[in-house]
């Protein structure tokens, strides 16, 4: 599924922050493992943001978290040392038990980076609670997501 999947109708969630010394590569780039980390940020404070966080949710529900399934991107342009990034989130699509979330790392105008995360909540397993298990998406998380 590419990154570049028409997005649903709904909210655009913003994070911003800025590339640190450590982000970077001996080249001074920045290392590509970090977009991944960043869009895993930006879905925390997304939900923290909307009032489904992952301290809510294990209290009142038990989950796991909202745990990756999967994760791709297409890196575009660098990022350096200095640079201050904005992370553009919001869902692509839903499905039984998944949300898919689109990302857009940009600096400026400038699109540097996109993403996709298919991400699932975790309960723990019946057999085995080390393991998780995916449940369905609810109603109110989806319209929560949506700004509905």
């Amino acid at each position: 599924m590419p990154a570049t999947q028409p997005a649903l109708n709904g909210r655009v969630f913003r994070y911003d922050r800025a590339v640190s010394f450590g982000d970077c590569d001996p080249a001074g780039i920045v290392f590509y493992p970090n977009f991944y980390r960043w869009f895993d940020e930006a879905v925390h404070v997304l939900l923290r943001s909307i009032g489904w966080s992952w301290q809510r949710t294990q209290a009142e529900f038990g989950w796991m978290g909202l745990a990756l399934a999967g994760a791709e991107a297409r890196f575009l342009r660098p990022a350096t040392h200095g640079d201050q990034l904005r992370i553009e989130s919001r869902v692509a699509s839903f499905e039984l038990k998944r949300v898919n979330m689109a990302h857009r790392v940009l600096r400026g105008d400038d699109l540097l980076c996109e993403g996709l995360e298919r991400r699932f909540i975790g309960m723990p397993h019946p057999d085995d609670p080390a393991r998780a298990r995916a449940i369905e998406i609810p109603e109110a998380l989806k319209a929560a997501l949506l700004g509905d």
